[in-house]
């Protein structure tokens, strides 16, 4: 009786370390698949993403001089390149129907004299907006120098886009920020005409008063 209890020890004691195993390798095996999901679950994300831009941009028959970012590639190409034109927006709307006509219209795209590269907003749509100060309903067009912003125009109904977008887009990489020197030469350039027309008085004063006294 004592050699069965034995047995039936062993045996118990057998079926929790093939359990305990079992569970570690369970254990390892749910792991490994977190893991995989984490890994692998963005880079499909990315590729579906990249797939549905791609199929937007088939869509377009755009100038030479308009081109779709790459949304895995595009805050890098902004924040590297030294200059810029890009636009903003979420693809759909009368206002984005109407650049996009212009964009379209190779005519039209002959006076534009730099290249504008689209990234339009379809996924991480809150993040772009914060990361580059896009408002609601807005299609922005911004100007980039080494990454940054140096000017901007905000297109709405209103604009005509078919005769004021592309002189807006020529303009927009004039900077909209007058430098201080050329704030303080204006003024005094201002300030000195005054000063020469009164000694220019003075001047006359005198004269008048030589030939006074002769």
């Amino acid at each position: 009786m004592k050699k069965d209890f034995i047995n039936v020890k062993d045996n118990i004691i057998e079926f929790i370390n093939r359990q305990k195993k079992l569970t570690a390798i369970i254990l390892v095996v749910i792991v490994l698949v977190i893991i995989s999901l984490f890994m692998v679950v963005p880079k499909v994300q990315a590729n579906i993403r990249a797939s549905e831009i791609k199929s937007l941009v088939n869509q377009e028959n755009l100038s030479k001089k308009a081109n779709y970012l790459d949304p895995k590639t595009a805050d890098k190409e902004i924040s590297e390149k030294t200059a810029m034109t890009v636009l903003f927006s979420v693809p759909s709307g009368r206002t984005y129907g109407n650049v996009m006509n212009v964009l379209k219209d190779s005519e039209l795209m002959k006076d534009f004299n730099r290249s504008i590269y689209l990234y339009p907003m379809v996924y991480d749509v809150e993040k772009i907006k914060q990361k580059y100060k896009i408002k609601k309903n807005e299609v922005a067009i911004v100007f980039f120098e080494n990454g940054k912003e140096k000017n901007r125009i905000s297109i709405d109904e209103n604009f005509d886009t078919k005769k004021m977008l592309i002189p807006s887009l020529n303009q927009l990489s004039l900077s909209s920020i007058v430098e201080p020197s050329a704030t303080s030469n204006s003024t005094t350039s201002t300030t000195s005409e005054p000063a020469t027309s009164e000694s220019e008085q003075t001047l006359d004063q005198s004269v008048e008063a030589d030939s006074v006294a002769q």
